[in-house]
């Protein structure tokens, strides 16, 4: 379950791993949790580091902790309203502390409650429409990792994407000032120092944290050594990319074979004789129409946390002010 040398906070790994859960179906709404005691045990790790996942989740509204029960999982909803609207300190409770304390300011001015709201509205409006303006790149060592981390950024921000690989900046097909245009350059905080290093110190340089899929980590930290794994991907460099994070990781005893392209004829013949699929995130769909039931189909992807989603956001919001100087 925990991997000490990939890079990734444990608390992170745990929520993370609670969360996949969750998505899959193995904690359902109402579900108990093991307690942090009995978590910390299972996984060889301190009651610390499990307290800290449970909290964030607990924040989130993902979890909720009963007085003399224990700790279980709430009804999902995507509404930002609803989801953990009665937590105590929840996102949506410190925004009601500050939309109140702008309303007193306000009302001191000598507006009305009413005229406050329309100029909340009215401004929120013109933040959005700013914001869409703005052209944001997104850069790192995969085409399949920026579609996906475009795709995460696309839910919580409606701005103009630019999808840029590491290897198109270092060999020159996308230059710097291309990227010296743009309102935003989001890349990792593992290839930041490379695209600063290509692009300068600029202060339109913002990094995110990620997390991989952790249960395709574990998944593939457990085959022996000597395994050979097909890769269906978009691109080598995401073949690269896994080969990379394994060595880290300590499974370089693992073979991994390319199967670049997006052929569903080349895909199914590919795999054909695999016991043990890896598919990028992109190309799960084509691989699972021609996958046969006994195959075993490893699903690898980044994902940017929620954390820094939300500063991406904020910075966003931010550089409206600035275009406005």
């Amino acid at each position: 379950m925990i991997v000490q040398k990939l890079g990734v906070p444990i608390y992170l790994q745990v929520k993370a791993h609670i969360l996949d859960k969750i998505k899959t179906g193995y904690y359902k709404h109402g579900d108990k949790l093991p307690t942090e005691r009995q978590f910390s045990e299972q996984l060889g790790i301190s009651r610390n580091t499990v307290s800290a996942a449970y909290k964030e989740l607990l924040l989130e509204g993902v979890l909720e902790a009963q007085q003399g029960r224990g700790t279980f999982v709430r009804e999902q909803t995507a509404d930002p309203m609803v989801a953990g609207a009665d937590i105590a300190g929840s996102r949506l409770e410190r925004a009601l502390k500050v939309i109140d304390a702008a309303m007193l300011q306000v009302v001191e001015f000598g507006f009305t409650v009413d005229q406050f709201a329309t100029i909340v509205a009215i401004r929120a409006k013109e933040k959005e429409f700013a914001v869409r303006e703005l052209r944001v790149a997104v850069v790192d060592c995969t085409l399949e990792y920026v579609e996906r981390f475009v795709a995460q950024l696309g839910q919580v921000t409606q701005v103009r994407f630019e999808s840029i690989t590491l290897g198109e900046l270092m060999t020159g097909t996308v230059k710097p000032e291309f990227l010296a245009a743009c309102d935003l350059v989001v890349t990792t905080t593992e290839h930041q120092a490379a695209v600063a290093e290509i692009i300068g110190n600029s202060t339109k340089l913002m990094a995110v944290a990620t997390t991989p899929n952790l249960e395709a980590v574990i998944k593939l930290a457990r085959l022996p050594a000597g395994t050979a794994v097909t890769v269906v991907a978009k691109t080598d460099e995401f073949v690269t990319a896994l080969n990379r994070l394994l060595t880290k990781i300590g499974c370089n005893g693992i073979k991994l074979i390319p199967c670049v392209g997006n052929d569903r004829d080349q895909v199914k013949q590919c795999i054909a004789n695999d016991h043990v699929i890896v598919t990028a995130d992109a190309m799960q769909s084509i691989v699972r129409q021609v996958a046969g039931e006994a195959q075993e189909i490893i699903t690898f992807y980044y994902e940017i946390d929620q954390g820094s989603l939300q500063q991406v956001v904020s910075r966003l919001v931010a550089e409206t002010d600035k275009a406005k100087e």
